[in-house]
This record gives C-alpha cells, structure tokens and sequence, in this order.
C-alpha cells in the first residue's frame, strides 16, 4: 500500500519538490495548487508535495542550506538536532578519535548528517520503516553511512562508539503537571542506555528538564541551549567524558560560550539594583547560576526566581541585561494607569514565579502610547511585584 512517504520517494515527486522549492507562510499555495493541477499531474502527489515543501521551508532554521535536500516528517523535524548543535555532538567525538559510530534511533538521520560530514563511519539504526527511508534519503550522499532498520535493542554493534536520542514515552497516565519521569518512561529504557555507556564511549541527548537525579555519576553532563532556546542535555560517557562535570553551553551568533562550575551552590537574596539581569536558561537549568551570580556579585530577586540584580552594569553574553526604571504592586489598574501617564505601547512582558500570564495582562493594560518598555512580573523578596525595565541587550 502506497502511503505520503513512499510516494514521496519517487522520480516523479522528488522531481516537482525540486520545481516547487520551500515554500513559506506567504506563498500562494491555492494558486500554486491550481497551476500545477492544470499540468494533469496526481492531486494526491500534488498535496504530498506541497506539504513536503512547507516542511523544508520550516527545517531552514534547524539545517540551513541542508534542508533543501533533504525530506521530512512533521514529528521528524520537531524531534530532529539542529545542525549547528548536531555539529557539536559530531567534534566531542571526533576530537576524542573517533572514527565509527552507531546512531542507535537515528530519526531522519539529523545526527547520523553529522557524523558523516566529518568523516565517520555511521551505522545507523531506526525501527520505523518510513522513518528510515527518510534517514536513507537523507544521507545518501555519504557513502560511509548506512542506515538499518531495525529496533536500536537489536542492533550489533560493529563501531567504536555510540549516540543515543531516548524518546520519551507517552505519558498518558501521569499527570502532566506532576511527572516524574523514571528510566522506563524513555525508549530505549534508559537503564539499557546506560548499560551500553558502560561499554562503549557513548553519548546521549535528553530532554534539557531531565530530572538531574537520574544523571549517572559517571557522566559529564552539559545543558545546550541555541539562540537563546534550551535544547537539549548532553551526557558524555567513557573517554568522550569528564566524569561529574557540569556546564552549561551556549550557541549564540554564531559563537560558543561555555560555563563550569559548582551546581550546588545556591545564590543570595539581594535587594533590587538598578538593574535586572535574565540568564540564559542553560545557566538556569544545569543549577549552575548560583556560582555565576556568585562570581559576578549579583543576588537573585527572590528565592527560587532566576532573574540576577546588581547596581552595576555587566557586559556578558549570559544574560540580558534591563535598566530598572520603575517599580509597582503587581496590580493590574495601577500598571495600566502607569503605562497610559508614560505613553507606553510597544512592550515586552516577561514574568517568572507569579501565576498571572502575559496573554491576559496585555489586552487589560489598553496599550495605545508609542514608546517602548519591558514588563517583568515576579517577586522580590516576599512581595509580588511588576518591574519596569528599559533593555539594554
């Protein structure tokens, strides 16, 4: 039975991809619809590529100019390592002399791309047959990758190392809200993940809000984040690793920036100074912005909230920084009243550790001035409080 990925897989269809080209939110997509049916061509094959062609459009943020050869699926691509981050998985190994890796689960093959574009022999292994056929596609230009389908636990191992990317399991019968995940809730089980690491010189992606609890001693773990998006958590195991090392990694403008340290170190309460730093999440999740607050002598505004404050200006890339201009109660009619007294409607809202959202302050606040601010709702110390800032990053 002929299914969207298989007709997809074909001259004819691979063909009209090539014709139509990415196609974003602005194109024409009736007209174009219409055009092409005129040319007698299969509507199915028609609608198949036309989806195909949004989704390369979309996949230029995670693979840039590898997009454009390149064939998705809606889950594919949402689950699928940007490039400038698969690019880093493929150095640790690389740097470490490697030279053959199994990417056990491989998906469309994001990482298996990248092992392979510096060199590496790549066996890859993905258990949903269509799924591999993109992987297949999707390599096809590295002869030094082959791609098996077949489920990651069977696998035989015939490389060096290996790469894994668990996915987590459906949850359904936990509560969204209070989950607390456990080795078996990812496939592969992570117990049979960690088994392997101790065999093999290993890496693993994670979902970044892993519960650090589960980290195996004998990892070295590091929270990505990439343009200013938390991404993933990395463990390290064997000779790619420095075992109980912790950092936090970040991918902006095209630079790297890294932070070790401590993470359990707990930063100070600090009175509000003029101004509000907003660290980068990877700082934040790998529990490491403690001893960077430390360090640079700033004070969180209130226990458990991650915004810094200090009187003194700091140029890093690791935070935003804000001017504090103005602070007021957390109560709608006073910021409404303060917004309209300072002609303010173009204005960013930001909040952290009160219950109140920003889609349901905005439309209350009757915005119609034209200078700009930013709006942090928090707390400092005890008190909820709305904090007028100016950005200064």
């Amino acid at each position: 039975m002929e299914t969207e990925i298989t007709s997809l897989l074909t001259k004819e269809a691979l063909k009209l991809l090539a014709r139509v080209g990415p196609l974003d939110s602005k194109a024409d997509v009736l007209s174009l619809i219409k055009s092409l049916r005129k040319e007698n061509l299969d509507p199915q094959l028609v609608t198949t590529v036309i989806n195909q062609s949004r989704l390369r459009h979309r996949a230029i943020n995670k693979f840039g100019d590898f997009a454009g050869n390149m064939l998705f699926t809606e889950a594919g691509l949402e689950q699928a390592t940007r490039f400038p981050v698969a690019a880093l998985h493929a150095e640790r190994f690389r740097d470490a002399g490697i030279t053959s890796i199994s990417d056990l689960g491989c998906g469309i093959g994001s990482d298996s791309l990248a092992f392979a574009a510096l060199g590496m022999r790549v066996e890859s292994f993905e258990k949903d047959e269509e799924t591999a056929a993109l992987a297949s596609f999707n390599l096809a230009s590295f002869p030094e990758a082959t791609v098996h389908n077949q489920d990651a636990l069977e696998a035989k191992i015939t490389t060096e190392a290996l790469w894994l990317d668990p996915a987590r399991r459906e949850l359904a019968s936990k509560r969204e809200s209070h989950i607390r995940l456990t080795p078996e809730d990812f496939s592969p089980n992570l117990n049979f993940v960690f088994e392997l690491a101790a065999k093999y010189p290993t890496g693993v992606k994670l979902s970044p809000a892993f519960d650090h609890d589960l980290i195996p001693e004998d990892a070295e773990a590091i929270w990505v984040s990439h343009n200013s998006d938390l991404v993933e958590l990395l463990l390290w195991f064997g000779k790619l690793a420095e075992p109980g090392k912790t950092s936090a990694l970040m991918l902006k403008a095209g630079s790297r920036h890294v932070f070790e340290g401590d993470n359990q170190i707990q930063a100070p309460t600090a009175k509000l100074g003029r101004y509000l730093f907003e660290p980068d999440t990877s700082l934040i999740r790998s529990h490491l912005m403690g001893d960077f607050a430390i360090r640079l002598g700033l004070g969180v505004t209130a226990p458990g909230i991650a915004y810094l404050t200090g009187d003194k200006l700091i140029d890093s890339p690791w935070f935003r920084a804000f001017e504090i201009l103005d602070v007021l109660p957390l109560d709608e009619k006073q910021i409404r009243r303060y917004m309209a007294d300072n002609n303010i409607g173009r204005l960013e809202i930001k909040k952290r550790g009160v219950d109140i959202t920003p889609e349901e302050l905005r439309p209350k606040l009757k915005l119609k001035g034209k200078n700009p601010a930013t709006l942090v709702l928090t707390k400092v110390g005890e008190a909820r409080k709305a904090i007028v800032c100016k950005s200064l990053s």
